[in-house]
C-alpha cells in the first residue's frame, strides 16, 4: 500500500445550527476541522472563515479567538467583515514562529435570526519560520531541482523562485516526484504541494507544501527514528559480521518486531518508518522505509522501489527494496517476508530474501529502467545458510 496525496483547505466553512452551549475554551467540547491534521501558515496569516448563514455582526467578537496552545492564552486577533457571512480573522501581532494555536469559534455565536451553533468548531494551525524567506533565483533544471529537494529536507512550507527564462516543462511540481524517488526518506510526511505563478520574465513561482504535522514534531520523529535506527544497528550487527549477515540480521529484527498494518483507515505514521521502527506497525512502504534506514546506517548500498503486487487478489500499489551485496544487487521485500498465518501467528520467512528480478517477477512489477538489475543468486538465503 503507497500513500497518496491530498490537499488541504484554506477556507473554514462553518454551518450555523440551532443549539445552546457554552462559550469557554476546552479541547474536548468542540469539533476538530481539517481532520486533526496542523496547518503549516506563515506569521501572519489571515484566516477567511465562512458562515452558511448571515452572522449578527454583535456575536462575532467575543465568539471568534485565537489561543496560543503551549499554555492556552488567548491571542490578541483582528476580525473584520469580509461580507455579511464571512469574516476574516488576522493577528494583531505577529504569530511567533514554531508555535501551535487554535483558531475557535464559539458556540455563542448567532446568525441574523438569533440561531447559534450546535457545537464550538476549532482549526489547530502551527507557524512556519520559513514562510518570510528571501527569492530563490533559478536558472536551470538543476537549481529547481535542488531548491525542491532543500524545501522538503527542511520542512519548509512556502518556497518562493525567481525563475528566468520559465518554461511550464521544466518547472512542473511533478519534478518534486523525480525528488522524492531519489530520495524516498523524504516522501515520509510530504502530503502535497500547491504552486501559483506571478510575473514574467522573470517568473516568481511560489510553492506551498503541506505535511502531515508541524515542522516541530517532525524533526522530533526524525530524531527518534536515527536514535533508534543507531539502537538497532548497535544491537542487532557487530563489525566483525560480513554485509549478508547484517543485512539478514536487520531484515528479521524489522520481520520480527513490525506487525503489518490492516486498519481500514492507515495513519500516515504506518507508511513510514517511524510506524514501524517506533510503533511496531506499518505497511509496505514504512517497511521498506525501515529497511533502507537500518541498511543505509550498517554502510550497506540500498534503496526503496515503488511498484504493484499481487498475492492473489489482483494487483496493489507496493513498496520494497534493492540492496547491494558483494557488488551484485538484490530484490528483498521485507513486507512479504513477514506472513500472518491462518490461526493469526507470525513467522520469519525468507522467502523474498536477495532474490533476483525473475522471481521477483512472478508476484511483483516495476519500472525496470529506473532500478539495478538483480540477476545473481549468490547471497539468497538458500545460498547463505550453507556459508
Amino acid at each position: 500500500m503507497v500513500k497518496k496525496l491530498y490537499k488541504s483547505l484554506l477556507t473554514l466553512i462553518v454551518l450555523l445550527l440551532l443549539s445552546v452551549g457554552n462559550n469557554c475554551y476546552a479541547a474536548e467540547n468542540y469539533k476538530v476541522w481539517n481532520n486533526g491534521s496542523i496547518a503549516n501558515v506563515n506569521e501572519n496569516k489571515t484566516w477567511t472563515v465562512t458562515f452558511n448563514k448571515n452572522v449578527d455582526v454583535n456575536s462575532i467578537k467575543g465568539s471568534i479567538k485565537v489561543y496560543e496552545l503551549d499554555n492556552n492564552q488567548p491571542v490578541e486577533i483582528k476580525i473584520e467583515n469580509s461580507g455579511s457571512n464571512s469574516v476574516k480573522v488576522s493577528p494583531e501581532n505577529s504569530y511567533v514562529t514554531g508555535k501551535n494555536y487554535v483558531l475557535v469559534v464559539d458556540d455563542a455565536l448567532k446568525s441574523t435570526s438569533g440561531k447559534q451553533l450546535k457545537q464550538g468548531v476549532k482549526y489547530n494551525f502551527t507557524i512556519d519560520g520559513d514562510s518570510s524567506q528571501d527569492e530563490i533565483p533559478i536558472e536551470n533544471y538543476d537549481q529547481y531541482y535542488s531548491a525542491l529537494k532543500n524545501a522538503l529536507a527542511n520542512y519548509k512550507s512556502k518556497l518562493v523562485l525567481n525563475i528566468e527564462n520559465y518554461n511550464r516543462d521544466t518547472y512542473d511540481l511533478n519534478v518534486i516526484n523525480d525528488v522524492l524517488y531519489d530520495n524516498p526518506n523524504l516522501r515520509d510526511w510530504y502530503l502535497s504541494a500547491e504552486a501559483n505563478l506571478q510575473g514574467s520574465g522573470p517568473v516568481k513561482m511560489i510553492i506551498n507544501f503541506n505535511y502531515s504535522d508541524t515542522k516541530q514534531n517532525l524533526i522530533e520523529k526524525d530524531n527518534e527514528i536515527q536514535n533508534k535506527v543507531d539502537e538497532i544497528v548497535k544491537n542487532v550487527t557487530n563489525p566483525s559480521m560480513k554485509d549478508y549477515q547484517k543485512e539478514l540480521a536487520l531484515h528479521d529484527y524489522v520481520v520480527r518486531n513490525a506487525n503489518y498494518d490492516n486498519s481500514t483507515d492507515v495513519p500516515n505514521d504506518s507508511y513510514t518508518s517511524y510506524g514501524v521502527l517506533i510503533k511496531g506497525v506499518g505497511v509496505c512502504e514504512g517497511y521498506a522505509d525501515a529497511m533502507d534506514r537500518l541498511l543505509t546506517a550498517a554502510g550497506i548500498e540500498c534503496r526503496m522501489v515503488t511498484g504493484k503486487a499481487n498475492g492473489g487478489s489482483g494487483w496493489v500499489d507496493h513498496a520494497w527494496n534493492i540492496v547491494k551485496i558483494q557488488g551484485e544487487y538484490y530484490q528483498l521485500d521485507s513486507t512479504w517476508d513477514d506472513p500472518i498465518m491462518g490461526d493469526g501467528s507470525h513467522i520469519i520467512s525468507h522467502s523474498y530474501f536477495n532474490v533476483t528480478d525473475s522471481k521477483m517477477a512472478r508476484s511483483h512489477i516495476w519500472d525496470t529502467s529506473k532500478y539495478p538489475r538483480c540477476n545473481s543468486s549468490d547471497y539468497s538465503f538458500g545460498n547463505i545458510i550453507s556459508k
